[in-house]
């Protein structure tokens, strides 16, 4: 777990774009809603050809999928109340590419619509914030003292040589 807070304080605080942040972000949020199934799948394709990092996506991917515990059956209520137009589930219970991605199940179909509407909005989201964090918190902590005789010290550069 440590490790795990480590490498994310090491990527905040790295030169990696905020976008790429944000993205793994909106990304990890998005596959970690969905249900594991084949959308899931072409989903970690995507994630795999663009280049966002794979340590906060990993992170907040396994953080949704235990948040998704809690909110799975409110969000299958809901999505089963707006599936009631029988032509809608027609449409998805017919074609064979949306049977494939299960898009005719509520929680799935509910799921990739909350992913589809938080997508953007996370992603810029968690970009603005990283920029937030690197302005105001980092540059505060690199001035004080603690920080600056742990970073001269033989432990710290020991350290940076592991890793």
């Amino acid at each position: 777990m440590l490790t795990l807070l480590a490498k994310v304080l090491k990527v905040l605080n790295s030169q990696t774009s905020t976008w790429q942040i944000g993205w793994a972000v909106a990304l990890g949020l998005f596959i970690g809603i969905l249900p594991l199934g084949l959308l899931t799948f072409l989903l970690l394709l995507i994630v795999c050809l663009l280049t966002v990092n794979l340590s906060i996506f990993l992170v907040v991917w396994g953080l949704t999928e235990g948040l998704m515990l809690l909110f799975a059956t409110p969000l299958e209520n809901l999505t089963w109340q707006l599936a009631q137009n029988e032509r809608f589930l027609q449409i998805l219970a017919e074609g064979e590419t949306l049977q494939l991605l299960h898009l005719h199940h509520t929680l799935t179909l509910g799921s990739f619509v909350l992913g589809l509407i938080l997508l953007v909005p996370v992603a810029w989201l968690s970009s603005l914030l990283v920029k937030q964090y690197r302005t105001r918190v980092m540059s505060n902590v690199e001035k004080w003292k603690l920080t600056q005789m742990l970073k001269a010290s033989k432990l710290f550069s020991l350290y940076q040589k592991i890793h």
